[in-house]
């Protein structure tokens, strides 16, 4: 609701340099209408498991709205893409394009492998259901409000520093080969990846998210696979030429930002409830009066 709210109000103010095309200020009523109308279904009528999911899911249906839409003013503040600017920082930093040095060993096998790791990134949006559904609803609802905070966060990052990403410009589809999940993900980000929608790298900050968030209450073995697919997804955003490297930064710190800020308030809850209980069995028993 806040990031949809924010959002109308940086497109008013900034409505001069708004592009054409871009997501008009009331077109962010419908979206806030429906959350505001899940959330009171699902205190309504909580015993419905159907209204239940359907509350739990909305801020899923409604991302890809918001990530459109953070994509189309990702230039209001600076008025041009800032691509030029970051590749002259990151060459006078390193010497050289992270990206070039990255594809030094590419091969076709090295990029499928990589790329699968990226596309499990959209198993971010799964995990969740998959736990509600399971019988898991408070670890699931605490994993989804970090996930979408830490993204909603990234999409909000766009503004300050808008990039198309490294293959754009002089290297435009300047991207190491691989084979179906490759293509696939290439086809993907074209049709669907508003330009600018790259610092800091929404897809470095959920899956670390997710590794965060479910470490400790998976099999050591699923703990492991998730770690290995972040990893994996956190290389292959540079090396598939997806994201600058200050992306992965920039992604990697929202990550452990918002998940010990939500841990923290986690925490708290858990402690207020406790002492809630505590003070309530406290209670001295009311004396019985004899007839």
């Amino acid at each position: 609701m806040g990031y949809f709210g924010l959002m109308a109000l940086i497109s008013a103010f900034f409505h001069e340099r708004v592009p054409e095309g871009a997501t008009p200020p009331l077109a962010y009523a419908p979206a806030a209408l429906f959350l505001l109308a899940m959330a009171y279904a699902g205190q309504r009528l909580p015993d419905r498991r159907a209204v239940s999911f359907a509350r739990f899911a909305a801020p899923l249906l409604v991302l890809p709205f918001a990530y459109g839409a953070a994509g189309s003013l990702s230039r209001v503040l600076h008025g041009r893409f800032l691509d030029d600017d970051l590749r002259a920082w990151e060459l006078g930093l390193f010497g050289v394009s992270p990206n070039a040095a990255a594809n030094t060993f590419a091969v076709p096998p090295l990029t499928e492998l990589l790329t699968l790791c990226y596309f499990s990134y959209y198993g971010c949006f799964l995990l969740p259901v998959i736990l509600y559904a399971r019988g898991r609803g408070p670890l699931a609802e605490r994993y989804l409000f970090t996930t979408m905070t830490g993204l909603l966060i990234c999409y909000l990052g766009f503004i300050s520093l808008p990039v198309v990403g490294p293959a754009s410009g002089p290297f435009a589809g300047h991207r190491p080969d691989g084979y179906l999940i490759t293509a696939l993900q290439n086809h993907i980000m074209v049709t669907f990846d508003p330009p600018g929608a790259c610092f800091p790298s929404p897809h470095v900050a959920g899956a670390w998210i997710t590794v965060l968030c479910l470490r400790r209450h998976v099999s050591r073995k699923a703990a492991r696979l998730l770690t290995a697919l972040a990893t994996g997804l956190t290389v292959a955003v540079v090396y598939d030429w997806y994201h600058y490297l200050v992306d992965v930064a920039g992604g990697l710190l929202v990550a452990l930002a918002v998940h010990a800020v939500t841990e923290r308030w986690a925490a708290r809850r858990a402690r207020t409830a406790r002492t809630a209980r505590l003070a309530r069995t406290a209670l001295p028993a009311r004396p019985r009066t004899l007839v």
